[in-house]
C-alpha cells in the first residue's frame, strides 16, 4: 500500500512587474564595498505598460527581477563578463591546472573535499610549487569533508609556503552538520572557477581510462565512467564578487588579510562589451541576511519562469517551498524537467530512497523526473526559459538549505542556458524517466522505508 503524501495547498502565482532592462554600470570597488555583502538593488521605477500587441519583455531581463534578487540574496548583478562551461573533470581539471600554472601573483582556493589521492597530491604539489615561486597561495578546506585526507599532504603545502586553513574539526561529531561546501578558485584576481567538483579522483579521472569510485559500474563499485559534474569559468568584473566570497570565509578561519594584501587581490578588470551579467551568490545558514540566499535564488527563478525549467541535481530532495514552487510552475504550463541519480548511480543510495517519497505530488503536477544510471551525477545546475542559469555547489536538499555554506553563480545569458540545456538533453540517453505506474508498483516495505528516510531528509 502506498504511503500517502499530503499535497501542500496551492496559492495564486503573482507575476513580477514588467520593466525595461536597466543599463549596466561598473562601480569601482572600494575597501568598504569589499567588506559589504554586496550592493543592494535600486528601487524599481514605474513604467508605462506596453501595448497589448507588443510582446512583453523577458522577466529574467527586467529590473524588477534583478531588484528582487538583490534584496533576497544580498548580491548584485554585474555586466560585461566572459563565461565558459567546464563539463566533467577531464575538462575542468585541465583548465584549473592551466590557470594555476600561469598564476603570477595570487591563488585563492576553497573546496569541501581535498583528498590525498592521485588527484589531490597532484594539485597540492602544483600549489606548493607556485608558492615556492613567490605566488601568494591561500587554501581553505572543510575538515570533515576532507576527513579521509592524509595530514602530510597539507603539511607539505604549508612547508612550501602555502597558507592552508581548515574549517571546523574532523572529530567534532557534535558539530558534524556545520560544513563549508563551497568550491571557489580565483587566480590573480582575474579568473575564477566555481561549481560542483571537489578534489578527488572520482571527479578528475573519469573518462581517462583510470578506475574511479562509481556506484553501479560493476560489482566492485568501480568503473571508468566519469562522474557527471559541471563547473564554470568566469572572467570579468564579477570575479570581484567571487573574491569577496572567498575573503569573507578566509577572515573567519584565521588572521584576517591585511588591507595592503587585499588590495593586490583586486586588479583592474575591464568589462567585455556585450558580455553577460553574472551574480555570485553566497549562502550561509549561520550568517544573518544570507541564511536563505540559495533557496531564495532558486525560488525566485522558478516563480519567474514561464516556459521551461531544466534542473540537474545530484541529491534532489527540494525543501517544501521549492517543491511547491516547482509544482506551481508545472501547473501553470512550464515544462519542468529534472535529472538526478537513480539509487544505482547515487554515491549515497539512501538519498534516492528518501527522494522518491516526494516524487508523487511533483509528477502529478507535470514535473518530469529522469534518474541517471551508471556513473554518479554530481552536478548542481539549472536553466530557466533559456535565458537564466544557475551553476554552483548548491544541492536542492535540506542540507544545502539548513546546514551547509554554499556558493552559486547566476548568469543572464541565452548562450549559457543553451549550452546547459544541450548538456541536459545529451545525457537523457543514460537516464530512465520515472512514471506513476512504476511508483505504484513499489511494495509497501519500500514505501515505508522511503517515508522513514524522508522524515530525516533535512540532514542529507
Amino acid at each position: 500500500m502506498k504511503v500517502q503524501r499530503n499535497t501542500p495547498p496551492q496559492t495564486p502565482v503573482v507575476s513580477s512587474p514588467t520593466t525595461k532592462a536597466p543599463a549596466q554600470v561598473e562601480t569601482p570597488v572600494t575597501p568598504a564595498a569589499q567588506k559589504a555583502w554586496g550592493a543592494q538593488g535600486a528601487q524599481v521605477a514605474k513604467t508605462v505598460t506596453a501595448p497589448p500587441t507588443a510582446p512583453p519583455p523577458s522577466g529574467f531581463k527586467s529590473q524588477a527581477f534583478e531588484a528582487r534578487l538583490d534584496a533576497a540574496t544580498k548580491s548584485r548583478s554585474v555586466a560585461g563578463n566572459s563565461v565558459s562551461m567546464l563539463y566533467d573533470g577531464v575538462h575542468s581539471f585541465a583548465e584549473r591546472e592551466k590557470m594555476i600554472g600561469g598564476a603570477k601573483h595570487s591563488i585563492c582556493f576553497q573546496t569541501f573535499i581535498f583528498n590525498s589521492d592521485e588527484t589531490g597530491w597532484k594539485l597540492a604539489k602544483q600549489l606548493a610549487a607556485k608558492a615556492k615561486e613567490g605566488v601568494e597561495v591561500r587554501v581553505i578546506y572543510d575538515a570533515m569533508g576532507s576527513g579521509r585526507a592524509d595530514p602530510k599532504m597539507f603539511q607539505m603545502m604549508k612547508d612550501a609556503g602555502v597558507d592552508v586553513r581548515a574549517y571546523g574539526e574532523k572529530w567534532k561529531v557534535w558539530d558534524i552538520n556545520d560544513r563549508w561546501h563551497e568550491k571557489n578558485l580565483i587566480v590573480d584576481g582575474q579568473s575564477a572557477v566555481l561549481g560542483g567538483m571537489n578534489i578527488a579522483d572520482e571527479y578528475a579521472l573519469g573518462g581517462s581510462g583510470k578506475m574511479v569510485l562509481s556506484r553501479g559500474a560493476g560489482k566492485d563499485g568501480k568503473g571508468t565512467e566519469a562522474w557527471r559534474d559541471t563547473d564554470v569559468k568566469l572572467e570579468g568584473p564579477a570575479v570581484r564578487d567571487s573574491m569577496n566570497a572567498f575573503l569573507r570565509n578566509w577572515n573567519e578561519v584565521g588572521t584576517p588579510i591585511s588591507e595592503a594584501a587585499k588590495a593586490k587581490l583586486y586588479p583592474p578588470l575591464v568589462p567585455k562589451d556585450g558580455g553577460p551579467s553574472v551574480r555570485v551568490v553566497q549562502h550561509n545558514p549561520e550568517v544573518k541576511g544570507i541564511e536563505e540566499a540559495s533557496t531564495r535564488l532558486y525560488k525566485t527563478a522558478i516563480e519567474t519562469a514561464t516556459k521551461s525549467i531544466t534542473i540537474e541535481n545530484a541529491y534532489f530532495l527540494p525543501p517544501p517551498e521549492l517543491r511547491k514552487a516547482l509544482i506551481d510552475a508545472a501547473k501553470r504550463g512550464v515544462d519542468v524537467k529534472v535529472m538526478t541519480n537513480s539509487r544505482e548511480a547515487n554515491d549515497m543510495g539512501f538519498v534516492s530512497d528518501a527522494a522518491r517519497h516526494f516524487y508523487d505530488d511533483m509528477m502529478k503536477a507535470g514535473v518530469k523526473i529522469y534518474e541517471k544510471h551508471g556513473g554518479t551525477l554530481h552536478a548542481k545546475t539549472a536553466t530557466f526559459d533559456g535565458e537564466f542559469s544557475i551553476v554552483g555547489s548548491v544541492n536542492l536538499n535540506g542540507r544545502s538549505k539548513n546546514t551547509d555554506a554554499e556558493i552559486a553563480m547566476a548568469v543572464t545569458d541565452p548562450k549559457t542556458a543553451k549550452s546547459l540545456e544541450e548538456r541536459f538533453a545529451g545525457g537523457l540517453d543514460k537516464t530512465t524517466q520515472v512514471t506513476m505506474a512504476e511508483l505504484k508498483k513499489e511494495s509497501w516495505v519500500t514505501n515505508l522505508k522511503q517515508w522513514a528516510l524522508s522524515t530525516v531528509a533535512w540532514t542529507f
